[in-house]
């Protein structure tokens, strides 16, 4: 994933706003959740797709 595709897909967010931390989370634990889940928007992601909320 390049960073332009990582910056279309937190579309001027934080990451934490995107994949919020759960309570009590450890960071390294956190970091495995949220990567795999932008990992997941990307691939779901259409082609044309410019990354922008619905």
């Amino acid at each position: 994933m390049a960073r332009s595709e990582l910056a279309a897909i937190l579309d001027g967010r934080p990451v934490t706003e995107l994949v919020p931390p759960h309570a009590g989370e450890a960071g390294a634990a956190y970091a495995a959740r949220a990567t795999g889940e932008l990992m997941v928007r990307y691939l779901a992601r259409d082609e044309g797709d410019t990354g922008a909320s619905a």
